[in-house]
């Protein structure tokens, strides 16, 4: 190939390209014959919807955003370019729902028809302002960003750390209770004599008299409601006043001998403890002196007998006597022996 040919054939390649770009400039793009303008008027657009975003009706794409320009104060005028044949009957009274398209969080808008208004038509403008702006809906990805950011600032945290004061504020009140327990465990592992299960046996054995207690106690209220003497409202009046008497006059009066016992003889309560500590410990074998001691007053319970003259101990004595004074001993006992 020399360089002419070279020449005519660039010189071509350029002349179609530019008929190229001239043909697709000056003829017009083909339309379809269903394809359909409509106007939303919204006071805000919903983050990443621009331009060529996907227009949905009920999850079916059915067209996109053409244009987005202002409207004239706060509003917002958003093109729609839509398929008509696809549209069944969408009418103007249509809510509006910027929301994901897919999973990555890119914009859309959903379409979701209602009952009334006019079928939408090539040129139908949609106002989604003022008292309509409640059918426009922001679920853009951004704005549930948003909405979690302002959940978590204006509510999860301060109540968080009310929560938190709170807790240790209660924690903090029990912590004289938790101590008492602590030094109750420490001085009982300390000080412990006798096996656990003997103790729990003997404590439990408390229980014995709950039963009894509560039954009683169902029993003095149920009384209150079956009481005659009870049923006069002279006789009630003076138990209320009882009551009463006991709640505002006793109660308080024996609180406050208690409180003047402890600040006169609240010093001598250790000193009965030591004592008590001692007596404890001078009993070296507590299971021996306990027989012993149960032993000592059986026999006692055993020499007494009831009389008509009231209580006779029984007894018998045994005397080594000098055979000179065994004759005037016995006369003297009575002529026994």
């Amino acid at each position: 190939m020399g360089p002419l040919r070279s020449r005519v054939l660039g010189t071509l390649a350029v002349v179609l390209t530019l008929l190229g770009v001239l043909v697709w400039q000056v003829v017009p793009d083909s339309v379809p014959a269903d394809q359909i303008r409509v106007a939303l008027l919204v006071g805000e657009v919903g983050a990443g919807v621009g331009e060529g975003t996907d227009v949905r009706l009920d999850g079916v794409r059915v067209g996109s955003v053409s244009a987005i320009d202002s409207a004239g104060g706060s509003g917002q005028r958003i093109e729609l370019t839509l398929n008509g044949s696809e549209l069944f009957g969408l009418t103007s009274a249509l809510r509006v729902d910027y929301a994901p398209g897919n999973l990555f969080g890119i914009s859309a808008i959903e379409l979701h028809s209602a009952a009334g208004g006019a079928v939408l038509a090539d040129g139908s403008i949609v106002d989604l302002t003022d008292s309509e702006a409640d059918r426009v809906h922001d679920a853009t990805l951004s704005a549930l960003l948003k909405s979690t950011g302002q959940l978590t600032d204006e509510v999860l945290t301060p109540k968080l750390v009310e929560l938190l004061g709170t807790l240790s504020r209660d924690l903090t009140a029990f912590t004289p209770l938790l101590e008492a327990i602590g030094a109750t465990a420490r001085s009982y592992a300390e000080t412990r004599q006798l096996p656990p299960s003997l103790l729990f046996e003997q404590f439990g054995s408390a229980l014995t008299g709950l039963p009894p207690m509560l039954t009683g106690a169902l029993t003095l209220l149920y009384a209150e409601y079956t009481n005659k003497y009870l049923a006069v409202p002279d006789q009630l009046r003076r138990f209320s006043e009882m009551f009463a008497g006991i709640q505002y006059e006793l109660l308080p009066t024996v609180t406050e001998l208690l409180t003047t016992s402890e600040r006169h003889f609240g010093e001598i309560l250790p000193m009965i403890s030591l004592v008590l500590d001692r007596l404890a410990a001078s009993v070296s074998t507590p299971q021996r002196s306990t027989q012993q001691l149960s032993e000592l007053l059986t026999r006692l319970d055993t020499a007494f007998r009831d009389t008509p003259d009231g209580p006779v101990l029984t007894a018998r004595i045994e005397l080594d006597v000098v055979p000179g004074l065994a004759g005037p001993l016995a006369a003297m006992l009575g002529g026994g022996r």
